[in-house]
């Protein structure tokens, strides 16, 4: 059994290493290449002290940490008085991927972003995992598609 509530990154950085690093090896490393990860937890700790950073954690029964749902949040650029939350990272570890436990993850997360001002929610995923059937269950909409281009300083000039 799985239990989702908020916490602060400064309580679950250390724990959570393990987890990003298998995010990272599963499903980011195939799009951005085999790198030695890091998680930067100096900028997930500024940007918690300027209380744009919402983290919902999934944890087993016996306390351990199981998955997380990271989000930035912020004012939305382009819908002026509508804070905007974009998730930043979504995992959980493959033990904890029985039933609806990302639904339930999500939902755990969207209550607390509205319990902070949240207007609106901007779920992403990875091409190599897409979650359109989970976000469409959560009531998203498909409203755009984002393209990444990896560019070095000899390429502007």
């Amino acid at each position: 059994m799985l239990s989702f509530q908020e916490e602060r990154f400064n309580q679950v950085g250390d724990e959570a290493q393990a987890l990003t690093r298998a995010h990272w090896d599963e499903v980011e490393a195939v799009l951005h290449g085999e790198q030695a990860y890091q998680l930067d937890a100096a900028r997930y700790a500024a940007l918690e002290g300027l209380d744009m950073l919402a983290v919902i954690t999934a944890r087993h029964g016996d306390g351990r940490l199981a998955g997380y749902a990271a989000f930035t949040v912020l004012p939305c650029p382009h819908r002026p008085g509508v804070i905007l939350a974009a998730l930043d990272g979504l995992y959980l570890a493959p033990e904890a991927r029985r039933g609806l436990a990302a639904l339930g993850l999500l939902r755990r997360a969207e209550s607390c972003l509205t319990a902070r001002g949240v207007g609106l929610i901007q779920y992403s995923s990875p091409a190599s995992r897409p979650c359109d059937a989970l976000y469409r269950r959560l009531g998203a909409r498909h409203t755009e598609t984002v393209w990444h281009k990896t560019i070095t300083p000899e390429e502007v000039r």
